[in-house]
């Protein structure tokens, strides 16, 4: 955790002086005095933590933190998953993999200030965090594991189906632990899901009140934040709906779209198949089960947006997660030597490819975006 901590600074490399762009920075003034908002939640526990309006001294220091905390809550999550190997330099090699993928802890430290961060932590909640869940009353378990999903999705709606397939393999972790009957499996599974879904329902249907966006845009440009470009901010995005969120991809040569999505999607199925062969898990249903559904949820998400890194990043910390919560395969596979070889490779990859921007590449196209709206 601390080679990781070191060789991977919690700050975007295009803008060493400011971690948090101009255009993440004002979601972190957005709050909850006017009502429920979608994405309020950060901001107002920010909000609470300094007693009054952050300065932009306090955001770059919560985003930053929350950056890094993400970045290095990956490291148990990708060693546990390595520990699975039935070798010890397969158990290498994969931890390797994992920890270097442009997919995991350099996709969290070079795009400071997304509310990602939180998805990431709820996910090695979900997962390694079992050593507490697990040993607590069974309400206090499922109380914990449903805070654990509604706060990350009160922080980003969508987050709800990044989490839904840990979190079901949580339940039923807790129920097989617990010797829970199928009836009561699925009221915990209903308990534990249901909270999460009724924010992401309340975040999608119930419009940003204007007088919340305005006044968090109000404070951030009192604390030095500029307003917004061409192709808006952070708040701009809050009053964006699907069919806006298509114009996007406007912006973008479709050339540099496909083979953006081409990419990471290809970079995350890759890395899933090598990391099966080494566990030795290659031919086990679910693991192929647990890649097939994340890598669902990271294409539908790449259907409502062009930041193609961060859905499939957030898939294979997703992934990750789910696999460590679930039981490794009996008997293992023997690992290849191809799969070593091919393990090194992909890692070496992920490490030239850790600078790259989360969007396709070129200049947008700025004349295509819409008007912002203020």
């Amino acid at each position: 955790m601390r080679l990781v901590a070191a060789l991977l600074p919690p700050v975007a490399r295009g803008a060493p002086t400011r971690p948090v762009s101009e255009y993440k920075a004002p979601c972190y003034w957005l709050d909850y005095r006017c009502g429920f908002v979608r994405r309020g939640l950060p901001g107002e526990v920010l909000r609470r933590v300094a007693g009054g309006p952050p300065t932009h001294h306090d955001v770059e220091r919560a985003a930053a933190a929350l950056a890094r905390a993400s970045a290095l809550s990956i490291v148990p999550v990708a060693v546990e998953v390595a520990l699975r190997a039935p070798e010890r330099l397969p158990r290498a090699v994969a931890a390797g993999l994992l920890v270097s993928s442009p997919l995991t802890c350099s996709l969290a430290l070079g795009d400071v200030g997304r509310y990602d961060a939180v998805g990431v932590l709820a996910l090695a909640l979900l997962s390694t965090g079992r050593v507490v869940w697990l040993r607590l009353p069974l309400p206090v378990s499922a109380a914990l594991l449903a805070g654990t999903v509604a706060g990350a999705v009160a922080s980003e709606e969508f987050l709800l189906a990044v989490l839904a397939p840990t979190a079901v393999a949580a339940v039923s972790r807790l129920a097989r632990e617990r010797q829970a009957s199928r009836t009561a499996r699925r009221w915990l599974l209903g308990g534990v899901l249901a909270p999460g879904a009724l924010v992401a329902g309340a975040s999608l249907l119930v419009p940003a009140p204007r007088g919340a966006v305005a006044a968090a845009r109000a404070q951030a440009a009192r604390a030095g934040v500029g307003p917004p470009g061409a192709l808006g901010d952070a708040l701009s995005a809050l009053e964006r709906g699907y069919v806006e969120n298509l114009a996007f991809f406007r912006l973008f040569r479709p050339a540099a779209v496909g083979l953006s999505w081409g990419l990471w999607a290809g970079c995350h199925l890759l890395t899933a198949g090598v990391l099966g062969r080494l566990l030795g898990a290659g031919a086990d249903g679910r693991h192929r089960r647990a890649a097939t559904v994340h890598a669902l949820v990271a294409t539908v998400l790449s259907t409502a947006g062009v930041d193609f890194r961060r859905w499939w990043g957030l898939a294979l910390t997703g992934l990750l997660a789910t696999l460590v919560l679930l039981d490794p395969p009996r008997p293992a596979e023997p690992v290849s030597r191809t799969a070593i070889v091919a393990a090194l490779a992909t890692a070496a990859a992920g490490v030239a490819l850790r600078d790259v921007s989360v969007h396709p590449w070129g200049a947008p196209r700025v004349d295509r975006a819409l008007p912002v709206r203020t």
